[in-house]
């Protein structure tokens, strides 16, 4: 919207205006000749009569559909204006711009502003989405690639024997493991983040999801002959959620207290009904602990606490807490600086089976 439409506006109206005159002179005119057929003595006074009518009644007319006009320009135009400077400085990259409606009268265009205001906000959010997900890959993919390039480099150097290959090539393996698990765990993150996911939930056994969790755990904690150690509440407690998610959430935490566990050591998993009617799962290590100055830390990407194994992506706790989120929940460390890491997740409970 410019000043071209408004002048067109202005146009329209004083078009208005002449044929309204217009039509009422001809009328006027129409009148003084049948008058002046019956009574041509009256005819001169009826015509300067009409005329001075149709000259007053412009008078004030015209002022009248001019200050209409300035109405329709302050209340419609110029707020159309505004709203299109504003896409316009949207689409040139200016993401923190917003429609101003403070000002505006309540009705259709603020209702439409408000509504545009809303659409810049989500591509924002996806446009930050997708810039941290191109940044956390482009920084976090460097490590594996560069390992699998030095292997590679090291491995052509000089010829080697069958299993000295067999172990570059294990190595390489390894690493581009770490790299999918990587993506996934990026990938799986933005669509938490853009709540993608929430449309498709559906009431969620805790017992079944940690089984699950537990058979695909238990061939790793035999070769490091960990003992994972569960109880359940007699009532089967269930959640509002995503299967996949969940079994995602508790294999994390699972993951991290494998990692932190020394061999011969104990992992306690439980289940319970917490006070105020929530469900809760609490997964405890045998490892020596999270320092304080880390409880916060280890929930965001990419920190690892020092002294930790190799091989992580550090997005494990991050996604296990974005999941909780995602569900109405909550994860935290309930004991830093203490041996034992225990891992307590609150979620919602959607109701009570058995």
């Amino acid at each position: 919207m410019n000043v071209k439409f408004r002048s067109r506006v202005f146009l329209y109206l004083l078009l208005l205006l002449a044929l309204l005159l217009a039509s009422q002179a001809a009328i006027n005119v129409f009148v003084e000749w049948v008058a002046s057929r019956a009574h041509p003595e009256v005819s001169l006074r009826i015509a300067l009569r009409e005329t001075a009518h149709v000259l007053g009644l412009s008078l004030w007319v015209v002022p009248l559909l001019i200050g209409l006009a300035w109405t329709i320009s302050r209340r419609v135009v110029a707020p159309l204006r505004a709203m299109a400077a504003t896409a316009e400085r949207v689409c040139a990259g200016h993401w923190s711009e917003r429609i101003q409606t403070g000002a505006m009268p309540d009705d259709e265009t603020k209702r439409l502003a408000q509504a545009m205001n809303a659409a810049f906000d989500g591509y924002a959010a996806v446009l930050q989405r997708l810039e941290r997900f191109s940044g956390d890959a482009a920084h976090q993919l460097r490590t594996p690639i560069a390992a699998m390039r030095n292997l590679g480099e090291v491995a052509l150097a000089r010829p080697r024997s069958e299993s000295e290959y067999r172990r570059t090539l294990g190595s390489m393996l390894g690493e581009l493991d770490r790299m999918t698990r990587l993506v996934e765990q990026l990938l799986q993150l933005a669509q938490l983040e853009a709540g993608a996911l929430s449309s498709r939930f559906a009431p969620v056994s805790l017992r079944q999801a940690v089984e699950r969790v537990l058979r695909a755990y238990e061939p790793l904690a035999e070769e490091q002959r960990l003992r994972i150690r569960t109880a359940f509440p007699a009532t089967d407690l269930q959640v509002n959620g995503l299967a996949e998610l969940l079994v995602e959430l508790l294999g994390n935490l699972l993951d991290n207290a494998v990692r932190h566990t020394p061999a011969g050591g104990t992992i306690q998993i439980d289940v319970a009904e917490l006070p105020g009617g929530d469900a809760g799962v609490a997964v405890v290590d045998g490892g020596p602990g999270i320092p304080q100055e880390f409880a916060q830390a280890i929930f965001e990407r990419f920190v690892q606490v020092p002294g930790s194994k190799t091989g992580t992506t550090g997005l494990g706790l991050p996604l296990a807490a974005e999941i909780a989120r995602l569900h109405g929940g909550k994860l935290e460390l309930a004991n830093p600086g203490q041996p034992g890491a225990r891992f307590e997740c609150r979620l919602p409970r959607a109701r009570a089976i058995g």
